[in-house]
Parts: structure tokens; sequence; C-alpha cells
């Protein structure tokens, strides 16, 4: 049995995290040389990957992307601005799924055919409205109903294809991989989870899902691998600060032995687009 890994990166700067929505940050202050160094890591280990971007922000990396490109990366949506989903009207949901792809699609020349939700932030209702505006792919599924941001997609109204990829007749939804931690479920999908988890717990935990599954699926932003200092942020509360700021040096690190622990198991680094193609043959 083959097995595949896709690593993602969602383009997005600092202060597009929720934390920050409600008070006012420096916008000047950019944290999106992260993307190169994401790029970086990724190409010295010969590997594609799928760049969620922000169409608000694909403009100040236009280059970035069409490079991306070029060199066999995947450029997907994640909305216009970091609006969550199901805080916004459908309309209004609507509009920032037709102005994102084709603002991607003007500045790469090429379809954008993937979306990821902002905070993961959407349900079933909201996911037929991907299809009807051209999207053929989805990873906004997380089983992690704890978290208050996140949305809640029922899989159980697709087909299961491999492990956390499910088709319906319109759409292919990419599920990011949880696992079991003290009878809790527990995301080991990148971001913040590989960034605070120290290494030893966060391999402890992957090591283990990937024995017995097909896929992972890796996520992570921008921030995480910036060569900046994290801005101070008032305003917020300690443990927000913490969880914004904590682990940052690590992560290029940690993601570097990530990817030699996916090697290690023999997944095939792959974009969603061409693993949504794979899974329709299985």
């Amino acid at each position: 049995m083959k097995k595949y890994a896709v690593l993602s990166i969602d383009v997005e700067d600092w202060h597009h995290c929720d934390y920050f929505s409600s008070i006012k940050t420096n916008k000047n202050y950019s944290m999106l040389d992260g993307l190169n160094n994401f790029l970086e890591i990724v190409e010295s280990h010969g590997i594609p990957s799928t760049l969620f971007t922000l169409s608000d922000v694909a403009p100040l990396i236009k280059d970035e992307l069409y490079n991306a490109i070029n060199n066999n990366h995947e450029v997907s949506s994640h909305g216009v601005s970091h609006k969550r989903p199901l805080t916004i009207s459908k309309s209004d949901f609507i509009e920032e799924l037709k102005v994102s792809k084709d603002s991607l699609e003007d500045i790469i020349g090429s379809q954008v055919l993937g979306y990821r939700a902002p905070c993961f932030n959407i349900n079933n209702e909201l996911t037929e409205e991907l299809t009807n505006t051209g999207y053929k792919y989805d990873s906004s599924a997380m089983a992690f109903s704890s978290h208050p941001l996140y949305g809640d997609i029922d899989l159980s109204f697709f087909n299961k294809k491999m492990d956390n990829v499910y088709q319906n007749e319109f759409l292919t939804e990419f599920e990011l991989p949880t696992t079991k931690l003290l009878n809790q479920n527990i995301p080991i999908s990148g971001g913040g989870y590989l960034r605070i988890f120290p290494w030893l717990l966060m391999k402890k935990l992957v090591s283990d899902f990937l024995k017995i599954n097909q896929t992972y699926f890796l996520y992570i932003h921008p921030f995480e691998l910036s060569n900046k200092a994290l801005p101070k942020v008032d305003n917020v509360s300690f443990l927000t600060n913490f969880r914004f700021k904590h682990g940052q040096t690590e992560t290029p690190k940690k993601l570097n032995n990530l990817i030699d622990l996916l090697k290690l198991n023999n997944f095939e680094f792959v974009t969603f687009k061409s693993l949504m193609e794979i899974s329709k043959k299985t």
C-alpha cells in the first residue's frame, strides 16, 4: 500500500491570527518572509507542496507564488482576508470564494482548485458552496471539536477513499490528522501543535500515527518560520501571547525533522491536487 504526505502552508501574515481580530495591530510589520523559508526547506528535500493563500496577501508575494508554481508547488485559496466563514453571511462567503479564486488565478495564471477555511471554520452547508464556485477539494476538516474556533464537517456524507480522504460526487475532503492522547483527540497536523509541543512528544504521536495510516497532512504558517522576531502584542491575555510566541525559533528544525520522519516511513510527498486525482482512481 502506497503512503502519501502533503505539506501545506496557510499563507497569511501574523496579524491575521484570530487572536488579534478584535484589536489594533501593526499591519506594516510583516513576517511573510517565512513563506520563502518554508519553500527553501521543502525544495531542499525535493518536495512539492500546497500553498493555501489569502488573496489579500497575494499581491505582496506574487513573485514568490509564480516561482512556486514553476517549481511544482500548488496555489489554493485560504479566502480573502481571513474572515471565519461561519461568522459571515452565506452570500458574503460565496462572494469571498469567488473573489479569492479569481484574484489568485489572475496572479498565478493557472486554476485554483482547493480551499481551506480560515481557522477550519466551516460546515457541510458551506462546503456545498465550494463546488458551486468551481472548487474541487477542501482541507478544512479536523476532528477536534473542543477548539472554539473550528467548524464541524460531518464526513458521513462522503465516501472514504483512503485514510483521511473523503469524496462525494463533487468534492474531495482532506481531513487533518489527529490522534488519541489521554482519551482526548489531539491534532498532530502542524501549525501551533508542531511549534508548541516538544519534539519528542510530537515525534512519538506522529510515529504512532504513521504506522497505521496511509496519509499524513501538515499545515504551517509563515510567521512560524520567519526570521523576524514576533511582535509584542498588548491587550491580549498571557495565554494568547504564549500560544502565539512559544517555540517559533525551533519550528524550522522541527519541520525538517518531521520531513525526515515521513521519509523514514516511506511516505511519498504530493500536492493535494495530485492526491485528489490519485484517490479518484482507488
